[in-house]
C-alpha cells in the first residue's frame, strides 16, 4: 500500500502514531544487536583488547537488567544506564569505561541512523494533510536519543515534545501502559488515531484493545536473524543482509540472490582473496579450482583476468572422492569392500558394474536387486576384475591430470570447500608417485574439522574460515552445515565419476541426476549467478554494501556460514526443502533431502531414538535446516527442543559471551 493508501483507509483520523525503530528509523546493519558489533570493533580498535567481546555481553547485560527491574516492578522499562550498570558489573569497568561505552553506544546508533522508505512516506503525508504525528517507541534510551537518531535519518521536524518512550513513562506498548499514555498526550478519541509499526503485539494487539486503528509493515525484519549473535565478525554479512533488506523494500524476498549474493558470494570471494595471497607468497607451478565446489571461483577468476593480466591461468579440475579412491586401490579386501556400497543400500548388479567399471560374474540377474551384503559378497568374488578396473581409471586419472597441468614440477595449489582433506591427500599421493616427488601439492580449504587431522600428514592444508583445531563444538557446527555448503556452492554439472580413454584426450564423465537438475533449475542456478556477481563486486570494492574483500577474514566467513547455516531464517529453510544431496559412490539414485522430515510418528518417538536421529541429521542432513524445520509444527517441536538440550552445540547462539 501506498502511504496515500494508507491515510485514505483512515478518512476520520486526526492523529498519527509511530512506532520509532524498523518503522520510521533503521541501521545500516542487518539488526539491532549487530549495533553492539559496530561498538566494539571502534573500542577495540581505540582503547585495545579490554573491550573484546563486550558486543554479546551487551546483550546479555540488558537480559540481566530486565529480569531485576521484574523483580520490583513487572510494568516498567529499562534505561541504558540500568544495563551499563549490568554491564559494568560483568566486566568490572570503571566509571570512566563505563561512560565511554554509554556514549560510544549511542554515538554509533546515531552514525548508523536511516530513515525507513515506507514510514517516511507515511509520516510526509500525514503532515501534509494536517495530522499530528507522535512517536510511541518501546526503548531504553531516552527521548533526546531518539531525537538525535530521527535528526540523522533526515526527520529534521521531531522535538522531543513528538516522543514517547517506554523507559520514561513507567511501561511499555507490549502491555499497554504507554497506550495509556499516548491516548493522554495525542487528547483525542482512540477512532482519531491511526498507528503505523512493525510489531504484532505492540504495535496492534495492545492498542486495537483501546479502539486504535493500525497498520503493520515487518519488512525492516526481513533480515532479522538470532539477536544473541553479535561479534564484529558478524559485520560483513550483515551490511550485505541490511543492503539486500533495502533493495528488496519494494518486492517479495528473493531467497536465491540473497543467499547467493551474502554467504556464497563470500566464500567464493574467500576462496580467490586466499589465492592471490599464497601468489603474493610464493612461486605457483598450478592452480587448481576443484569440480564441483570450485567451479564458482573459477568463473570469477576467469573474468578477473580479463581486466588484470597479472593473475595467472588457472585450471577448473574435476576429481571426486569416489574416483581418486578407486584409482588408488591395490586390493579389495572384506575391509575395505564396504567403501563401495553403503550399509542401507539394495542395488543391481548391473548398477554395481556402473560403480566399479568393469563386468561382474554373478548368479544374480543384472537387473535383480540385492541387498549390500550380497553386493559386497559378489565385489569379492571378482577382486581381480575391479582392482584391474581400478589400475586402469588410475591411468586414465593420471593422463587427466597432466592435461590439467597437474603433473608439472613444482608447487600446486588445490582449491576446495574441504572438510578432511582425504581425497586430495589421496590425490596429492597419486601424483607424487606418477612425479617421483617432483610435484607438491597443497590444499587451500574453506573448512576442515577433525578428520582432517590425518590429512595433514600427507599433505600440507590450510583451513580458510575453519580448523580441525578449533572447539569441539564448532567443529560439530562445522558438521552440521556441510551439506548446506556443498549445495550451494556448486556447479551447474553432475559429479565426476569416470574419464574417458586417451583417445577423447581423458575428458571427465560426468552423471546428472534428476533431484539435482532440478534443484539447480529452480533454486540453486540462481543462487550461484547471484554469488558470481557479488564475488566480482566483494573482490573489486564496489559491492553496494560497502564491504571489500579484505573485509572477509576468516573469521568473518565462519560468522556469515554460522549466520546462515546455523541460525537460517524460515524462507531459507523452506526454499531450501527442494534440494536434494546425492552421496553414493555412483551419485546415482534420488539422494536424501537437504531438511530432513521429521519422524513419522512424533508422539510415539522415545527418548532412546535421540542419539540415532541426532547422528542421522549431523552426517546426513542440514542439521539446523530440519531443527527449524521441525519447530515450526508443535507436534515435532519438541524432538528439536531437546536435541538442542542434549547437544549443545545445536542451540541457536554460536557467538559466545566470555563472561556469560
Amino acid at each position: 500500500m501506498s502511504a496515500t493508501d494508507v491515510l485514505d483507509a483512515h478518512p476520520k483520523v486526526t492523529v498519527l502514531t509511530v512506532d520509532f525503530f524498523d518503522t520510521m528509523v533503521t541501521r545500516t546493519v542487518a539488526q539491532p544487536t549487530h549495533v553492539f558489533a559496530v561498538v566494539e570493533k571502534e573500542l577495540v580498535a581505540r582503547h585495545g583488547s579490554r573491550w573484546r567481546g563486550v558486543a554479546a555481553e551487551r546483550v546479555h547485560a540488558e537480559h540481566r537488567a530486565r529480569v531485576a527491574a521484574a523483580a520490583t516492578d513487572a510494568l516498567r522499562d529499562i534505561t541504558i544506564d540500568e544495563i551499563a550498570d549490568q554491564l559494568s558489573d560483568a566486566m568490572k569497568l570503571n566509571q570512566s569505561e563505563r561512560d565511554l561505552f554509554v556514549r560510544s553506544e549511542k554515538a554509533t546508533e546515531i552514525a548508523l541512523a536511516k530513515a525507513v522508505p515506507a514510514g517516511a512516506a507515511v509520516i510526509a503525508e500525514a503532515q501534509s494533510r494536517g495530522l499530528r504525528v507522535l512517536i510511541v517507541s518501546d526503548n531504553y534510551m531516552p527521548t533526546s536519543h531518539l531525537v538525535a537518531m530521527a535528526h540523522a535519518a533526515g526527520y529534521g521536524w521531531v522535538t522531543a515534545d513528538d516522543v514517547l518512550v517506554s523507559c520514561e513513562h513507567g511501561g511499555f506498548k507490549h502491555n499497554g501502559v504507554l497506550w495509556k499514555v499516548a491516548l493522554g498526550v495525542a487528547g483525542v478519541p482512540a477512532t482519531q488515531i491511526l498507528h503505523i509499526g512493525d510489531d504484532h503485539e505492540a504495535d496492534h494487539v495492545q492498542p486495537s484493545k483501546f479502539g486504535i486503528a493500525t497498520h503493520i509493515d515487518t519488512r525492516m525484519r526481513r533480515s532479522h536473524r538470532d539477536m544473541h549473535n553479535t561479534s564484529p565478525d558478524v559485520l560483513p554479512l550483515s551490511r550485505i543482509e541490511a543492503t539486500q533488506r533495502d533493495a528488496m523494500y519494494d518486492s517479495n524476498w528473493d531467497v536465491a540472490h540473497a543467499l547467493g549474493d551474502g554467504l556464497v558470494g563470500m566464500v567464493v570471494a574467500a576462496q580467490i582473496a586466499d589465492v592471490k595471497n599464497v601468489l603474493r607468497q610464493r612461486d605457483l607451478a598450478g592452480i587448481h579450482f576443484a569440480a564441483r565446489d570450485g567451479w564458482l571461483a573459477h568463473q570469477v577468476w576467469n573474468k578477473l583476468r580479463e581486466s588484470d593480466s597479472s593473475l595467472p591461468e588457472a585450471s577448473y579440475t574435476a576429481f571426486s572422492r569416489s574416483v581418486v579412491w578407486r584409482a588408488s586401490l591395490t586390493e579389495l579386501t572384506p575391509s575395505n569392500v564396504g567403501r563401495f556400497i553403503g550399509d542401507d543400500e539394495v542395488l543391481t548388479v548391473a548398477r554395481l558394474e556402473r560403480r566399479v567399471g568393469c563386468s561382474l560374474s554373478s548368479l544374480y540377474r543384472p537387473d535383480e536387486s540385492i541387498d549390500a551384503q550380497s553386493a559386497r559378497a559378489v565385489l569379492l568374488e571378482n577382486d581381480r576384475e575391479v582392482v584391474a578396473a581400478s589400475q586402469h581409471l588410475r591411468q586414465r586419472l593420471l593422463g587427466y591430470f597432466e592435461k590439467q597441468g597437474l603433473l608439472k614440477p613444482g608447487h600446486h595449489i588445490v582449491v576446495d570447500l574441504g572438510w578432511t582433506g582425504s581425497t586430495i591427500a589421496d590425490m596429492a599421493d597419486l601424483i607424487t608417485d606418477a612425479t617421483q616427488g617432483a610435484t607438491t601439492i597443497e590444499a587451500r580449504l574453506t573448512g576442515m574439522y577433525w578428520d582432517a587431522t590425518p590429512s595433514r600428514m600427507r599433505v600440507s592444508m590450510h583451513g580458510y574460515a575453519m580448523t580441525e583445531f578449533e572447539s569441539l563444538d564448532n567443529n560439530l557446527r562445522l558438521l552440521g552445515v556441510i551439506k548446506l555448503l556443498e549445495a550451494l556452492v556448486t556447479a551447474p554439472h553432475g559429479s565426476v565419476v569416470d574419464f574417458a580413454d586417451a583417445s577423447q584426450n581423458y575428458q571427465p564423465i560426468f552423471v546428472e541426476t534428476q533431484p539435482e537438475l532440478t534443484a539447480y533449475e529452480q533454486l540453486i542456478g540462481k543462487v550461484g549467478r547471484s554469488a558470481i556477481n557479488s564475488a566480482r563486486a566483494l573482490l573489486q570494492g564496489t559491492h553496494p554494501s560497502g564491504v571489500k574483500a579484505s573485509d572477509i577474514t576468516g573469521t568473518a566467513l565462519w560468522a556469515a556460514i554460522m549466520q546462515v547455516g546455523h541460525t537460517p531464517r524460515s524462507e531459507e529453510v523452506e526454499a531450501l526443502r527442494i534440494v536434494r544431496h546425492v552421496t553414493s559412490i555412483d551419485h546415482e539414485g534420488d539422494g536424501t533431502s537437504l531438511v530432513a522430515s521429521a519422524p513419522a510418528s512424533p508422539k510415539s518417538f522415545r527418548q532412546d531414538q535421540l542419539p540415532g536421529l541426532y547422528d542421522g541429521l549431523i552426517h546426513g542432513h542440514w542439521l539446523q535446516g530440519s531443527l527449524r524445520s521441525w519447530s515450526y509444527a508443535d507436534d515435532t517441536r519438541w524432538i528439536s527442543d531437546e536435541i538442542e538440550n542434549i547437544w549443545p552445540s545445536t542451540k541457536s547462539q554460536w557467538v559466545s559471551a566470555p563472561l556469560a
